[in-house]
């Protein structure tokens, strides 16, 4: 790859001694010039793939101002591991890398900026209150990169990313990577590709082939138990502080001075997180908070991440699943990308995910790297629409309940089936238990579910054709218990039970109620009116069945079976030869292949229509095969091309803007408000104009009463111009900031670390107020500052309150009795003047 001496040895390192398949394929193109767009599942390498060339492209620090390399993250754990990474790869060389996300401080963003940084790895939003605060200029920028690039856009970045490329030039390299991305690039048009291409890997497996996924419907009621139920019984989870807790508490307690601290990098990597370690996924902070507090109540250790949890307590959180301090982390689907989780064992889809990219996102997390994981989804029969967008989407044999068992049915299939009701039912009274007993987790549970109707009301709805093919699955009541427990001891007993019940909702009476016991009786008037009814209802149903197979059969004259018909003909039908094999080869063109084709081509070009559909279905045979071109494509699979699709599937009405504007949430929206501002529409009433605007003004910054228009002409938010920049520059003493081109100041006191850190000498002494002075006119505010100084333990109260040197009468007294008794000691007059 033309890789340099140092880089290599960081990568070595590392630890890494091949490349992976991602790598392989977009480095040589990076180095190349050319823009990239990468597609692979998540932990395949992303990040390093786009990293290695760009610090081998970058060398060194440039002693020219501006940033040649900007990194744009979805979220700010993202962007942290990109730094991380950066600064690992970048070891040897002197380039200067900054981080800007929200929730830092904007004054020590605005050292680490006026300090020349060469890479910039940043949220969008963030970057471009910067851009905007500081009037940076990005003439300079030679390296963009686009990281989770389909998340950017579902996340509301599209008018800060329109903003930020109307300012990069357009000479720059522009790289796409994500774990899902369609094959049309036209939904990423805006992002200013220059003849890209496409590495597309995995569009057959989707998902790690070491995989392997459950599908268990339940109702919506006994959720939290079949939760319990996965588990207590299939995950056997152990209740109570896992080994690492212990261990850790264990070397806190054994001595020594350097104690470590609970949640800190007290485990080994390898070590931790434990073999039982799972993920679950919830749909909002909500079911989050309620999950959290019943698992723990069940004596669980768990850990929870979602969106507006403070960034520390965030941090904390995952920090502690890590070191294998708890078993559980529950999660909204914010944790479905970028969170780097070494070792997991299982995924439990508390709620079934309504986007088939999203699930693959989901089940990413485990059975990395080789190993093999677990992915248990609970379908309530509104999930099963859902669920059949999936199987379309991964192209995989749906079973209901029980088949033909193999070691890899759970790898290569979606096996659907209900739990053994017996062992649910134990866990749903558990749950029933706790929280009669709970009021705090019933009040939580309330407001989960209030959180869940908002959810259910602005996702994306399902196919057309899925939500008909879940109907039939509904009436036609054939999903048993799931594959998964066909070893339990107690799954026999459920299975006769099932099939006792099937027969019973099966059995016909041949009699009507008013029949039964009076046939060979007394006459009776209701039973002999009920009987001729009967009996001719019987016999129009009859003449009708008679009359459909006349139709049939008189159809079937008409319009015989023609060879252009048998690839919808069953495999079992075709039991007769075909006489027509000479007169057919003797009718075709030279040139043309005969090979038989694939399953796969099949599968492409040609769509099985309706059992139904056999005497509806009109012959096309105006159709010239040869020169015919078909509004659908013949060549891609369009269940999988919509499921990559950033705007929900691709469907005309549901474009991004239209989505923003209209009742769609965002994945970013995991509370009740975000669902509620998301599904408001219509107009407002505009204070300042005194007239009614429309609700989409508010996305695009004119909310309120002021706004400013950027670089491309686009509103956006006043709040980005304050003056906070103009503040810092007079507090430091910075009269303009170097223009791009120009070279470092030398006697700059902004080192790379950020302001205050350079030559420029800067005292931290802090001294204590005087005493105030019951004299001056503000001796009550001295009072007051001397008061807080104390409290703080600030200059001279820094060790506490001072010595009293006053004495008192008692010290005067004692004073006056130990020189008394000096005196006697040494027996000499005292001398007088």
């Amino acid at each position: 790859m033309g890789l340099n001496a140092n880089l290599l040895k960081a990568i070595s390192r590392k630890g890494f001694t091949v490349p992976t398949p991602i790598q392989r394929k977009t480095v040589p193109l990076i180095m190349d010039g050319q823009d990239v767009v990468g597609m692979a599942r998540t932990g395949s390498g992303k990040t390093a793939a786009f990293v290695i060339p760009m610090i081998e492209k970058l060398k060194s620090h440039s002693a020219k101002v501006g940033a040649r390399a900007i990194v744009l993250s979805p979220s700010r754990e993202l962007a942290l591991q990109t730094l991380k990474v950066v600064k690992e790869l970048g070891k040897g060389t002197d380039l200067r890398t900054t981080l800007l996300v929200g929730g830092d401080s904007l004054e020590e963003q605005f050292s680490s900026m006026a300090s020349n940084p060469d890479i910039i790895i940043a949220t969008p939003g963030r970057f471009e209150h910067l851009k905007v605060e500081m009037g940076l200029d990005l003439s300079s920028v030679r390296y963009v990169v686009f990281d989770e690039a389909d998340r950017l856009f579902e996340m509301g970045f599209a008018a800060q990313l329109h903003e930020i490329m109307y300012s990069l030039p357009s000479s720059r390299q522009t790289l796409l990577f994500s774990a899902t991305l369609p094959k049309s690039l036209v939904e990423f048009a805006r992002a200013g590709l220059q003849d890209p291409k496409l590495v597309r890997l995995d569009t057959e497996s989707k998902i790690a082939p070491g995989l392997e996924s459950a599908f268990f419907t339940v109702k919506r009621a006994e959720k939290e138990g079949a939760l319990l139920h996965i588990l207590q019984n299939v995950i056997e989870m152990p209740t109570g502080a896992p080994e690492a807790t212990k261990k850790v508490k264990e070397q806190a307690n054994g001595g020594g001075k350097k104690r470590k601290r609970a949640g800190g990098e007290g485990v080994p990597a390898n070590e931790a997180p434990s073999p039982h370690s799972t993920v679950i996924f919830a749909a909002t902070k909500h079911h989050v908070e309620y999950l959290a507090a019943l698992l723990k109540a069940h004596n669980y250790a768990t850990s929870y991440v979602y969106g507006s949890l403070d960034q520390t307590a965030r941090k904390m959180q995952v920090l502690e699943f890590r070191s294998g301090l708890t078993n559980i982390l529950v999660v909204t689907d914010v944790a479905a990308r970028g969170l780097d989780i070494p070792i997991l064992a299982n995924v439990i889809n508390y709620d079934f995910p309504s986007q088939p990219k999203i699930f693959v996102h989901r089940v990413g997390r485990t059975a990395r790297a080789g190993k093999t994981g677990w992915a248990y989804s609970l379908i309530t029969g509104a999930d099963m629409p859902y669920l059949l967008d999936l199987q379309l989407f991964l192209g995989r044999k749906l079973v209901l309940g029980r088949g033909d068992k193999s070691d890899s049915i759970f790898k290569d299939a979606i096996v659907v089936g209900s739990m053994v009701r017996d062992k649910m039912e134990r866990c749903v009274e558990e749950v029933g238990k706790l929280l009669n007993d709970d009021e705090d987790l019933a009040a939580m549970r309330d407001v989960a579910a209030k959180g869940e109707k908002q959810y259910v009301r602005t996702r994306n709805s399902a196919s057309a054709e899925s939500v008909k093919r879940a109907k039939q699955i509904a009436s036609d009541d054939t999903v048993g218990t799931n594959m998964l427990f066909e070893n339990d001891e107690d799954n026999n007993i459920e299975q006769a039970r099932l099939d006792m019940l099937a027969k019973v909702s099966g059995f016909r009476p041949q009699e009507t109620v008013f029949e039964i016991g009076k046939r060979g009786g007394a006459n009776d008037e209701t039973a002999d009116l009920i009987r001729k009814q009967r009996q001719r209802i019987e016999r129009k149903q009859k003449q009708k069945a008679a009359k459909q197979q006349g139709a049939d059969d008189q159809d079937a004259l008409q319009h015989p079976p023609t060879s252009s018909a048998s690839f919808h003909t069953a495999p079992e039908e075709q039991t007769g030869v075909d006489d027509s094999d000479d007169e057919l080869v003797l009718t075709q063109p030279e040139g043309v292949n005969m090979d038989e084709a694939s399953d796969s081509e099949l599968e492409l070009t040609f769509t099985a229509p309706p059992e139904d559909a056999g005497r509806k279905r009109k012959r096309s045979g105006w159709q010239d095969q040869e020169h015919f071109m078909s509004y659908t494509p013949s060549t891609i699979n369009m269940a999988e091309d919509r499921g990559y699709g950033v705007h929900s599937g691709g469907t005309s009405d549901s474009h991004f803007l239209n989505q923003a504007k209209d009742a769609t949430m965002d994945l970013a929206n995991d509370e009740n408000s975000g669902l509620k501002e998301a599904s408001k529409p219509g107009m407002r009433w505009d204070k300042k104009g005194k007239k009614y605007v429309s609700r989409a003004n508010d996305m695009d910054g004119s909310k309120g009463a002021k706004y400013i228009t950027g670089e491309s002409g686009q509103k956006i938010a006043a709040s980005f111009k304050s003056g906070r920049f103009d503040a810092w520059r007079k507090a430091n003493k910075v009269e303009r900031m170097p223009r791009i081109g120009e070279m470092e100041r030398a006697n700059s006191h902004f080192a790379a670390s950020g302001g205050g850190q350079g030559k420029r000498f800067k005292h931290k002494q802090e001294r204590a107020p005087k005493e105030a002075d019951k004299y001056r006119d503000d001796y009550e505010v001295r009072k007051k500052k001397v008061a807080a100084a104390r409290e703080k333990r600030v200059g001279r109260f820094a060790e506490g309150k001072g010595k009293n040197e006053l004495k008192g009468v008692e010290d005067v007294r004692k004073a006056r009795k130990l020189k008394e008794r000096r005196k006697e000691k040494n027996a000499r007059p005292s001398r007088r003047k």
